[in-house]
């Protein structure tokens, strides 16, 4: 697993694998906060040029495409590489500490 990548991206094409990608770059237009637009971009360029997305999706949700969003994560394995993942949406909230549930041991 990856963590996320914190830089810059663009897009690119492939001509050999008829793949479409993303590369690091620091005067890149996409990050981790215009990821949606990142992915919307990479299949207008897809269906354009009759490529394939390369995208990484967990083996349990192939097929599926409802409930996953597109998120930027770095490659640890590879120097920090980027690529995009379409990841199931989790709701990272944290439950409210009521009082009650506060004991002090001090």
């Amino acid at each position: 697993m990856g963590k996320l990548y914190e830089g810059n991206v663009s897009i690119y094409a492939n001509k050999e694998t008829k793949k479409i990608n993303i590369k690091a770059n620091p005067n890149g237009t996409y990050n981790r906060d215009n990821v949606g637009d990142l992915l919307a971009k990479m299949q207008e360029h897809a269906n354009k040029l009759k490529f394939t997305l390369h995208t990484f999706v967990p083996a349990e949700y192939k097929g599926k495409t409802s409930g996953l969003v597109p998120v930027l994560l770095a490659n640890m394995r590879f120097g920090g590489k980027p690529y995009l993942a379409m990841l199931p949406e989790k709701k990272l909230s944290t439950p409210v500490n009521k009082k009650t549930n506060i004991v002090d041991l001090a």
